[in-house]
């Protein structure tokens, strides 16, 4: 509400988007009077009881092309895996679905329709399904859209622009960074990167080592939605995991290129993933190209895939199984050991979009990415992606893997100084051990700030005291 508010004092013809139908965070409207007018539920008329989603009572807005574009996309059908189990439940049919994606497209097109946007702004890729929809809508009827994404920096973002006319003046650059050529944050990341897996590791994973069993199980309990039964799925899980573990000391003398799975669902891999979200279709890929360069594959699994929101959808039970059986020369790694020594032992690392990858190139390993990666614009042999068959991603990884280790570690550590004054947020990091989810929230608003400030400065009219007449609008 407080950054709402400080969007709104500088400038009031901002609108915020929401979805009633899947309200990520709905704020009480009745409790600030600004702040109710400027909410928009583009979907409020859909929204029934007791998880229903009704048909659309908009008779116009039938843009056929644009509605067509938004129910061709792929993941339309994946997406309702984030809807919780009761309206899965009541829209089981494919027909009542593909209803359900209409009416949100049509009800996107009267939104904008009404509210004429100059410009929308996502705070992140939208990975819930009406908002989805609302971003496909934006873009197929030419509104412009800016998108905070992910990048290397886990406390800044970049910003992805679409629908870019040469009239406009988008915003590219952060002014709160200074031109040094070397930055004292990027400095600082860099070297808990390349230290041992002690200080690198996530802090969301530390805080969760710390809490005590009882604290452990009320977490657990919690992230998986207060339901023992899924707690107990994700030990069962483990245990078939486990079973299939090969010891450190069997990899030994292995040329091998280690693959590391990614929690699911997360924005990450769905959409980011596109066609890879389901890990399955990019191991099968990859072991195509390795087992011809006789290589092996190493597969180690997230640990929060047992431990928060285990999801029998995406780790359905014989998934560890179907990939043992994709062919020979592949094995699972433990994933109580060190990942750091599996990454410096292995020839190139795998992911689909992860931040592992950024890992591996400054350890000086070659890094093989499926899909949308935070590594924006980085051009380099010894990262692998943008291939169109296993043919291409062999050729790739060929000549990846004759790249000199100190070469890898000089030139992405180059390109992390060069791409940062790019991102957006806060200037200075206060490093992984002193991070927490509250500061990355704080990031992400400052980030958001600054974004919506600049936008709002390079599209002001020349009077100080006029405001465009037509809106922004941010989700």
């Amino acid at each position: 509400m407080q950054l709402e508010q400080e969007l709104l004092a500088f400038n009031p013809g901002i609108r915020f988007v929401e979805s009633a139908v899947y309200p990520e965070r709905m704020q009480p409207t009745d409790t600030d009077a600004q702040l109710g007018n400027a909410a928009i539920r583009f979907d409020a008329d859909l929204r029934g009881s007791e998880g229903d989603i009704l048909f659309t009572p908009i008779v116009g807005c039938n843009q056929i092309a644009i509605i067509e574009s938004v129910m061709d996309d792929k993941l339309l059908p994946l997406l309702w895996t984030r809807f919780g189990g009761r309206t899965r439940w009541r829209h089981l049919s494919e027909v009542k679905r593909y209803e359900v994606a209409y009416s949100l497209a049509k009800s996107a097109i009267d939104t904008c329709r009404k509210f004429r946007p100059q410009a929308v702004v996502f705070s992140c890729e939208p990975h819930m399904l009406p908002m989805y929809i609302f971003k496909k809508v934006c873009k197929a009827m030419g509104i412009q859209t800016s998108t905070m994404a992910v990048s290397p920096f886990n406390w800044r973002v970049f910003l992805e622009l679409e629908n870019i006319y040469e009239t406009t003046s988008p915003l590219t650059r952060s002014t709160a960074i200074k031109a040094d050529p070397l930055h004292d944050s990027v400095a600082k990341f860099i070297s808990e990167k390349k230290s041992d897996y002690s200080v690198a590791k996530p802090f969301y994973e530390k805080r969760i080592e710390r809490l005590g069993m009882g604290k452990r199980l009320l977490y657990k309990l919690k992230a998986n939605g207060w339901k023992p039964y899924k707690v107990i799925l994700g030990h069962l899980a483990f245990a078939d995991y486990r079973c299939l573990t090969t010891p450190r000391s069997q990899l030994q003398g292995l040329r091998y290129v280690c693959v590391f799975l990614q929690l699911q669902p997360e924005q990450t891999t769905l959409p980011d993933g596109e066609i890879f979200v389901h890990h399955l279709f990019a191991i099968q890929t990859l072991y195509a190209a390795v087992s011809r360069l006789g290589l092996k594959l190493v597969i180690r699994e997230h640990p929060a895939t047992f431990e928060t929101g285990y999801s029998l959808t995406w780790r359905p039970r014989d998934f560890y199984r179907t990939v043992k059986n994709i062919g020979p020369g592949i094995f699972f790694d433990r994933i109580d050991a060190d990942p750091y020594t599996l990454i410096k032992n292995a020839v190139a690392v795998s992911a689909i979009t992860g931040t592992v990858l950024l890992e591996a190139l400054l350890q000086g390993r070659p890094a093989i990415a499926f899909s949308k990666h935070p590594l924006r614009g980085y051009l380099n042999a010894a990262l692998v992606d943008c291939f169109s068959d296993e043919q291409e991603l062999k050729e790739k990884l060929e000549a990846a893997l004759v790249q000199p280790a100190e070469s890898i570690c000089a030139e992405v550590e180059s390109y992390l100084h060069r791409v940062y004054p790019d991102t957006f947020g806060p200037d200075d990091y206060v490093g992984n051990a002193k991070m927490s989810l509250d500061l990355l929230r704080q990031s992400r608003y400052e980030a958001l700030r600054q974004i919506i400030k600049g936008m709002t400065m390079a599209q002001a009219p020349a009077s100080l005291g006029e405001m465009p007449e037509v809106t922004k609008m941010t989700q």
